[in-house]
């Protein structure tokens, strides 16, 4: 996993899927979602989303997710969006917005056979 590209967020921004996330009538970041499905599961993904550095820490991307999905055009759907397992922040902002973990992947270390690299 890695951070969206120019190009995925012009493609976005385009179809209105890139929303400003303000705080004091100031922006504070922005939050990208856009219509996907993760395996079986077919919902709204959060696609990016980005906390300038002088303002992480308060709350404001967790609450931009929650005040998304308050207006999503489809209540019916789920947000959805994958996360690394070792990015706790992020697991913590989606726990927090009212995103529960549905899917957990596990990857193992695999022994190596002797006299194989």
């Amino acid at each position: 996993m890695s951070a969206a590209d120019p190009d995925e967020m012009r493609a976005w921004y385009d179809k209105g899927q890139v929303h400003a996330i303000a705080a004091q009538d100031r922006t504070v970041g922005c939050l990208a979602v856009a219509p996907s499905a993760i395996e079986w599961i077919e919902g709204y993904e959060i696609k990016e989303e980005v906390i300038t550095t002088t303002h992480t820490g308060n709350g404001y991307a967790d609450a931009a997710q929650a005040v998304w999905a308050a207006d999503c055009p489809a209540p019916d759907r789920l947000v959805i969006g994958t996360i690394d397992g070792r990015n706790i922040a992020s697991r913590r902002t989606a726990e927090r917005a009212g995103r529960k973990p549905v899917l957990a992947y596990v990857f193992l270390k695999l022994p190596v056979e002797p006299g194989r690299q």
